[in-house]
């Protein structure tokens, strides 16, 4: 009878030693950068953009992210009335975005599902034509902040010693304005264990 109970002990040592194993393999601390490109809706207008960042994955299923980003868009010749150039086209508005954000990502194999959530500072400058010249004017920038959110899905792609690349859609929400994007991203693994 006690050599049942230690065989089964030790099996379940070994199984649970080979799951601890299996999670330990997984890379606990990654940093990334990504690019991106997409639409802004709000505007109708392409956005550029990049972020980095850093991501723990707490299990298999689970990582948690924090990071930061950047995205501008340009709009030329948008429809904007203003009372000083008679109601004409402006020669271009310009938006600048950036946000501090933490979220998490949930893992269904290589598939993940990601939302973000955090602080947005939007700077928006509309430059507008002189009438009969060929200068312009704008009357400075225009400075707002607000709860930034970001849902998103990916794919992530396994690389060596760690790596991986990842690619991404999302959509995001601050300041009044929206945009989707697309991009990847490259993650540099850190203290991968063996």
């Amino acid at each position: 009878m006690k050599i049942r109970i230690i065989l089964l002990i030790t099996a379940f040592g070994a199984l649970g030693a080979t799951k601890t194993l299996a999670q330990d393999s997984l890379v606990k601390h990654s940093v990334y950068v990504a690019p991106f490109i997409g639409l802004n809706s709000t505007i109708k207008a392409p956005v550029y953009g990049a972020e980095v960042g850093y991501e723990f994955r707490l299990n298999k299923h689970w990582g948690l992210t924090a990071g930061l980003n950047i995205a501008y868009t340009q709009k030329d010749n948008p429809d904007i009335y203003d009372g000083n150039n008679g109601g004409k086209q402006a020669i271009n508005s310009k938006l600048l975005q950036n946000a501090f954000y933490a979220g998490a990502k949930y893992y269904i194999g290589k598939f993940y599902l990601s939302a973000d959530f955090g602080y947005q500072d939007a700077y928006s400058t509309i430059n507008h034509q002189y009438m009969g010249t060929g200068s312009s004017y704008n009357y400075g920038t225009n400075a707002s902040n607000g709860f930034y959110q970001a849902y998103g899905l990916g794919y992530q792609i396994p690389l060596k010693k760690g790596d991986n690349i990842e690619l991404f859609t999302k959509g995001t929400n601050a300041n009044s304005n929206t945009y989707y994007a697309i991009g990847f991203k490259y993650n540099f693994g850190l203290f991968r264990r063996k």
